[in-house]
């Protein structure tokens, strides 16, 4: 902790705005807590105490690496934690007819293969920008906001709106109908940015797509600035109820995918604790 300030300080020193700090020390932090990153440099202290006359420890390492990955591997641990937050709003169909504005989050992009390729790179989160597409053809007349920089430390110039825009004109949407927000670079941005650009009015409807399993913290954000939004969560990775109790065969991926979730649910506790959000798991 004594080591955390003097770097805030450092920073703050410089100019640097505490956001833009909170922002760099919790991707860092994530890069080296995550349980899949974790998990491998325990392996690899392991592996590398077992040359260094330490095979005691090394063994032991290796040992308890190896039993949490099996139990993240064996047993639906993932979708213990993702339920709860893909079940927290149900999908509002049929929309009302008089809505003001569709807003999507970004995170489905692949910036840096869109950059290189000259050609829209989606990833596993696609659901996000192809239902965008869908309402925007729906409500032909209402305001449409892309909210989604880059959250990336080393991946800045690389900007996700940039391949939200070429994907939209791939399916027939013209981008100049769409506001575009280009600089936010986690969800609360995403939030503010998107609010300074289009200055909802109370009681006006506005749509929210984002994956349902970030849609609690969403709302929270948009609710802690004021501005109501009809949830409308996409991009499922579960069913409604556990339906597996042991996987098999075991699914290594499964530890990347815990990693994913906890990440939710940190973040949710850090912005409730932050004062970010209108409630510690909205609903």
């Amino acid at each position: 902790m004594f080591y955390l300030l003097i770097w805030v300080d450092f920073f703050y020193f410089w100019g640097v705005e505490m956001d833009t700090v909170l922002w760099m020390i919790s991707k860092v932090f994530w890069q080296l807590a995550s349980p899949d990153k974790s998990l491998l440099l325990v392996l690899s202290a392991g592996v590398c105490l077992l040359y260094f006359d330490r095979e005691k420890l090394g063994r032991r390492l290796i040992t308890v690496a190896t039993i949490i990955i099996l139990l993240f591997s064996l047993f639906p641990i993932s979708n213990m934690l993702l339920i709860p937050l893909e079940n927290r709003f149900p999908i509002p169909e049929p929309l009302p007819k008089d809505i003001n504005g569709v807003i999507v989050l970004g995170g489905a992009e692949i910036t840096k293969l869109t950059k290189e390729r000259e050609q829209a790179s989606i990833g596993d989160s696609a659901e996000r920008l192809t239902t965008f597409v869908s309402l925007a053809r729906r409500f032909s007349d209402v305001k449409l906001v892309y909210a989604g920089g880059q959250g990336a430390i080393g991946l800045q110039e690389y900007k996700a709106a940039f391949t939200a825009r070429l994907f939209f004109e791939q399916m027939g949407l013209d981008p100049d109908r769409v506001i575009f927000d280009s600089q936010s670079r986690n969800t609360m941005e995403n939030a503010q940015n998107a609010f300074k650009l289009v200055k909802p009015k109370k009681g006006e409807k506005w749509v929210l797509i984002t994956s349902a399993w970030h849609m609690p913290r969403s709302v929270g954000i948009f609710r802690k600035l004021g501005w109501e939004v009809t949830p409308y969560p996409v991009d499922f990775k579960t069913t409604r109820k556990l339906e597996q109790t042991v996987l098999i065969p075991p699914k290594l991926s499964s530890t990347f995918f815990v990693s994913n979730v906890l990440y939710e649910w940190i973040g949710l506790i850090y912005y409730r604790l932050l004062g970010r959000t209108s409630e510690l798991f909205p609903g």
